[in-house]
């Protein structure tokens, strides 16, 4: 194995924590039960793929979700706090794990599927130590500013185009197994951590037990 220089991040379910339950229940609160229907975590619905692939804006999509529930009335900012609702928190500590990574000369990086909608309040949880999301990052690839969605090989090209990594220099961090094998498939090293888990032992290991990967 080369050694690894690099550590790519997906964001929902690795480093922000994810609620589905919340998320329903605030798109039925608003009488939005079709819309409830469509939330997956994994299977993301046409109508969010299109979303986080860039095709549609955030407000287009809330117009497809209020003529989905028959429900005119919703306003955008309450579909996307009834979105938001996925989107738990993100531990202090993994902040801090990031930022030992980086003073340890890695380079950190974001690749993840969403919109700019959630990436608002995602946003400001990385603020929980002080600092912005940007000061955590070399880089952050979203799909709808690449007009790509995992586990797509085009993705990961324009992300290796632009950021200059190696894959065979890189750790890639998911929670996805169709994310984790493409990325495989194009000779990164990865790691699909479980619902939950604590992964910090691996980005203290790198390069120390690269065997445990």
């Amino acid at each position: 194995m080369e050694k690894i220089k690099n550590v790519v991040f997906d964001l929902g379910g690795v480093l922000v924590g994810l609620d589905f339950d919340r998320c329903t229940a605030a798109f039925r609160s608003l009488g939005m039960d079709a819309v409830a229907e469509l939330i997956n975590p994994c299977y993301p619905a046409e109508m969010i793929g299109r979303l986080e692939h860039g095709d549609i804006t955030f407000h287009e999509a809330c117009d497809e979700m209020r003529r989905l529930s028959g429900t005119p009335k919703v306003t955008d900012d309450e579909i996307a706090r009834a979105y938001g609702a996925f989107l738990t928190e993100i531990p202090v500590e993994k902040l801090r794990q990031i930022d030992r990574l980086r003073r340890r000369g890695f380079r950190t990086y974001v690749l993840s599927n969403n919109n700019p909608a959630s990436m608002e309040y995602i946003r400001r949880m990385f603020t929980a130590d002080g600092k912005s999301m940007d000061a955590y990052f070399d880089a952050v690839y979203l799909s709808c500013e690449l007009r790509e969605l995992k586990p797509s090989e085009a993705i990961f090209r324009k992300m290796i185009a632009a950021s200059g990594m190696r894959p065979e220099e890189t750790l890639f961090i998911d929670d996805g197994q169709k994310n984790v094998d493409a990325a495989r498939e194009l000779g990164f090293s990865v790691y699909m951590p479980a619902h939950g888990e604590d992964f910090g032992h691996i980005l203290e290991n790198l390069n120390c037990h690269e065997e445990d990967l």
